[in-house]
């Protein structure tokens, strides 16, 4: 991902930075109803916070699979209880790790016992 810093960007600029085809970010603008600001000239201009939700998007929908609806859905969760989403994410990830470094340490063990 390339990143510039700018306030503002066109259609095209986001597309180049996040790697998304031009229709599949009108499609996203429109199916998430984002409000995007206008440019003196009346074109429609994204921000970065703009392009953080189109990222979001994207990380949801290539990375962990989810539709469009089960999008929106992770979405207003992520809206509701901000903390708590993320509060649980981090327990399930320390928990996988938790979990790894057990099996790791009784490979250790067994292989201590066999020597």
């Amino acid at each position: 991902m390339k990143t510039v810093n700018k306030k503002f960007y066109t259609l095209k600029q986001v597309s180049k930075i996040t790697n998304i085809p031009i229709h599949t970010l009108k499609f996203w603008k429109k199916e998430f109803k984002m409000q995007l600001k206008q440019n003196s000239t009346g074109r429609k201009i994204f921000s970065q916070g703009d392009i953080d939700c189109i990222l979001l998007v994207k990380h949801l929908r290539q990375k962990e699979k989810l539709t469009l609806t089960g999008i929106k859905k992770r979405i207003l969760e992520m809206k509701r209880k901000p903390k708590s989403y993320n509060y649980e994410k981090k327990r399930q990830c320390l928990l996988w790790v938790q979990k790894e470094l057990l099996a790791i340490r009784n490979l250790l063990q067994q292989s201590n016992c066999h020597e």
